[in-house]
């Protein structure tokens, strides 16, 4: 039976992603992630494990994500039993000296989260833009 404890801690995923994309530290990045968790995204990125997911985070900090945050808000959120959950997100990176996501950089995600000691972690992350180029 989900609860709306369950439902909250899932809402607030997406919330620590910001919180921690926001400090561009990829270790509290990656603790969003189960172990063998995977995370796609645009240009052919794949990336399998919590220690891939923080090195390639790492790196982006470092590089073209520096002085970016995050943004995204659930538009919807299910679960297929006690402990599995599906959250759909719009939102993007705004850039620095933005104070929101441009519209040529919307994207949809998709959040498959596993509950494992009573907390709730990411198992598959995929995004995609809203508007292709």
């Amino acid at each position: 039976m989900t609860t709306d404890q369950d439902i909250a801690a899932v809402a607030d995923v997406p919330k620590r992603m910001m919180t921690a994309w926001a400090s561009n530290d990829a270790s509290a990045f990656a603790r969003l992630f189960s172990e063998d968790a995977t995370m796609i995204l645009p240009g052919d990125i794949f990336k399998k494990g919590v220690d891939a997911i923080r090195e390639f985070m790492a790196a982006c900090y470092a590089g073209p994500f520096k002085g970016t945050s995050v943004f995204g808000v659930p538009i919807d959120v299910r679960f297929l039993g006690a402990g599995t959950a599906i959250v759909i997100t719009q939102g993007g990176i705004i850039a620095p000296g933005e104070d929101s996501v441009a519209p040529e950089k919307e994207i949809r995600a998709t959040w498959v989260l596993g509950k494992r000691e009573g907390e709730w972690l990411i198992d598959a992350y995929h995004n995609s833009p809203v508007m292709l180029p």
